[in-house]
């Protein structure tokens, strides 16, 4: 009995159409993944038959072959779906037998750590963080790497293709990565301290360490307290560290009057320092922070930074009202 292993089954001679457990058998790619990479990227777009059964071209057969090839050489699917359809607008045969051009770093290592994730690989998680150390300022990591890859890992999660545990191993991974770069970025002779918090109803974390990796970077000290921070902590951090800034985060906006709410109790917890609110659930509550005397994040870096210093700067100034009776 010979050890050889079995060869590749061949392409069949037909030109189609394939239905999908054909095409899998074809390319390698399982079926799940086919299904993924069309959502996603658009690549393969089979028709679909009346009762809703996927029937693929020879050439879309060729296109998930080139897409392999290409995730194969260390692109991302989201790389090689965009190569492939270059390869097609320019004439070329996406047989995978072209030249893959390199890949980009931040992409690859994205596609690395989702790779990790999915098989709770420890040591190739950690490899692969040890990397990130040396692919640029640590805000460039967070932004190129770290936060679309867990953005993704959240997409996957809801549309069941990633499990609790995964999503939770992603986020506990990350977010101490993300927690380190911040505490490498910040200095202990920073002028300025800053209280990082989420929203007392927020679970969520990502925005916060972005914002907080950014603050290190401008030279502030971060306190870090975390997801769903309550109102009276915030209170206690202000007594306790004298903070030139408070810096809070919603993920999902909070009904108006709970909003509402919440926002008159950090500012009254914020008292004379300045502070901030970010996030992705940030804009449908803009006005209201603002009415309360709080900062919006602006989404740009720069705008942010002038707004911030400007508010520092507007605190520390004598105040003439205070002390008259």
């Amino acid at each position: 009995m010979s050890d050889a292993p079995s060869p590749a089954p061949a392409a069949p001679a037909a030109a189609g159409p394939f239905r999908i457990h054909a095409v899998a058998e074809m390319t390698g790619i399982p079926e799940p993944t086919l299904r993924a990479w069309e959502r996603r990227y658009g690549i393969p777009a089979p028709e679909r038959t009346a009762s809703g059964y996927r029937l693929y071209s020879l050439e879309e057969v060729e296109q998930v072959r080139a897409m392999r090839t290409a995730c194969d050489g260390g692109m991302s699917a989201a790389e090689a779906a965009r190569w492939v359809r270059e390869q097609a607008a320019q004439g070329g045969a996406s047989d995978g037998k072209a030249v893959v051009p390199g890949s980009d770093p931040f992409e690859s290592a994205q596609a690395t750590l989702l790779d990790a994730i999915e098989r709770f690989d420890e040591e190739a998680l950690e490899a692969c963080l040890r990397q990130m150390m040396f692919m640029g300022h640590s805000t460039t990591v967070f932004d190129q790497i770290v936060s679309p890859t867990l953005r993704e890992v959240g997409i996957r999660w809801h549309e069941g293709e990633m499990s609790i545990a995964q999503e939770h191993f992603a986020t506990q991974r990350l977010g101490k990565f993300t927690r380190d770069l911040m505490q490498l970025a910040s200095s202990s002779n920073a002028a300025s301290k800053v209280v990082l918090g989420a929203f007392a109803d927020d679970e969520h974390e990502v925005g916060l360490l972005g914002l907080g990796l950014r603050l290190s970077t401008w030279g502030f000290r971060p306190i870090f307290l975390g997801a769903k921070t309550p109102p009276g902590a915030i209170r206690n951090a202000v007594e306790s560290v004298a903070p030139g800034l408070v810096a809070l985060s919603v993920t999902l906006t909070p009904e108006r009057a709970r909003a509402r709410e919440l926002i008159d109790d950090y500012a009254n917890a914020c008292g004379d320092v300045p502070w901030l609110v970010g996030g992705a659930g940030v804009r449908p509550i803009a006005k209201l922070i603002e009415e309360h005397g709080g900062l919006v994040d602006p989404g740009e870096p720069v705008a942010l930074r002038a707004i911030i210093r400007e508010a520092i700067d507007a605190s520390r100034k004598p105040n003439p009202k205070k002390g008259k009776k």
